[in-house]
């Protein structure tokens, strides 16, 4: 068994996982105000703030702008997961003693939003995100470690739309994103050297920029109602980077990946008469996944084609606002979101993903050009906790996992 050998299986694991579970563990924090309703209503735009850079740019046309003037929000998330996985019978010949482990690791999110009217008719916009991204760690003796010992994707993504108000009711947007993809994959392999086989740790990192577009419209069929669709294109990239063994440098290592398109709607309701201090929200998002026919890796005695087996995921979200005085909203939401994983043999260590169910709370208040909101999110995941993963030399990872996830978002905002 070699470590260059390994290294092909490896980079297809380790980006298949990372970013297949995205759907999973995709960033969709993005705006406190929008988490206190699990993100129900955002591409409507139901909080009226700079967060539809990211979410729908033609909603912007809700935030209240004079012409010349600009409005951003910074929004600060703080992710806290719990990921516990409980071994039932795993083998390898090259895994540790350690049976069961936490692989969770906190995160801290950040993300800007910029929305400026240029015009009566035109504006816009800016959002400076991280859309995919998670890390997992495993202790160094665990049973998969194999397969899995650390994985890091980071993402930024940079995107300047232009909004074109028609009308009253309706206004239309395009944009252009430019992603920035880092990734860092690190496992436990063994090298042959002179008829001996040594054991190590293999660490492998790669990056890519990549480009992708974003277009939609919103409807302003009320005054105090609205309706938004958003379109993201899928963003292609490939990472190029090195790897080592036992921190001595190997060679260069290549492979494609893509982030998925989506699309998403959103509906945002002022309620009238006796519920005139409530509204009604709701989100659909689709994300394809299916886009991942296969991964191409390159620079590893050859080039290796890993066919894969994702399904298309729904993320489905209400929520509702209480505004009690003037200035301040109560917010509370709950959505339900689908893995892309068919089935225990297709789930990776690297990062196991499950179906999840939000439960969301949050409170904004508004003084004068500035406003502050704070969202919580309580996100349980539920579904086929089992794996049942083989990766050749690699071993059998076989167990389950369990876990849920804090979220906790600040948000500040401001018009100048």
């Amino acid at each position: 068994m070699s470590v260059r050998k390994n290294i092909a299986a490896a980079l297809a694991a380790g980006f298949m996982s990372l970013c297949a579970n995205g759907a999973g563990y995709q960033i969709v924090e993005q705006g406190a105000a929008n988490q206190g309703t699990a993100m129900a209503g955002s591409t409507a735009n139901a909080n009226a703030d700079a967060s539809a850079a990211f979410w729908n740019p033609s909603a912007a046309t809700a935030v209240d702008l004079d012409v010349g003037e600009t409005r951003v929000d910074a929004t600060l998330s703080f992710i806290m997961p719990t990921l516990s996985f409980q071994d039932k019978g795993s083998q390898s010949i090259i895994g540790g003693p350690v049976k069961d482990n936490d692989c969770a690791v906190n995160s801290v999110v950040p993300n800007i939003y910029g929305v400026h009217r240029l015009t009566e008719d035109i504006y816009l916009t800016m959002s400076s995100t991280a859309p995919y991204g998670l890390e997992s760690r495993y202790g160094t003796n665990w049973v998969g470690r194999a397969q899995a010992l650390r994985s890091y994707l980071m993402t930024l993504d940079f995107n300047p739309s232009i909004v074109y108000k028609i009308n009253d009711w309706i206004s239309i947007n395009g944009g252009v994103s430019a992603q920035y993809a880092y990734c860092s994959l690190t496992q436990y392999s063994v090298t042959q050297v002179g008829g001996m086989l040594i054991p190590g740790v293999l660490d492998m990192t790669g990056d890519s920029w990549g480009i992708g577009g974003n277009a939609g419209f919103t409807i302003n069929y009320l005054p105090d109602g609205r309706f938004g669709f958003q379109w993201r294109s899928k963003v292609e990239h490939t990472l190029t980077g090195t790897y080592q063994f036992n921190g001595i440098q190997g060679g260069d290592i290549k492979a494609d990946m893509c982030t998925p398109d989506t699309f998403t709607v959103g509906i945002y309701q002022r309620l009238r008469g006796p519920l005139e201090k409530f509204a009604i929200m709701a989100e659909y998002a689709y994300t394809r996944w299916s886009v991942f026919d296969e991964l191409y890796v390159d620079g590893i005695q050859g080039s290796t084609a890993i066919k894969e087996n994702w399904k298309d995921t729904s993320r489905v979200a209400v929520g509702l606002h209480y505004y009690p005085i003037e200035n301040l909203v109560l917010r509370i939401g709950s959505a339900f979101d689908e893995s892309p994983v068919h089935s225990a043999q297709d789930k990776t260590p690297r990062i196991p993903c499950e179906d999840r169910v939000w439960l969301s709370c949050g409170i904004g208040y508004t003084f004068g050009q500035f406003s502050v909101d704070v969202g919580y999110s309580y996100i349980l995941l539920v579904g086929d906790s089992n794996i049942d993963r083989s990766e050749g030399s690699f071993g059998t990872v076989k167990g389950s996992y369990a876990g849920h996830i804090h979220v906790l978002s600040a948000q500040v905002g401001f018009k100048f």
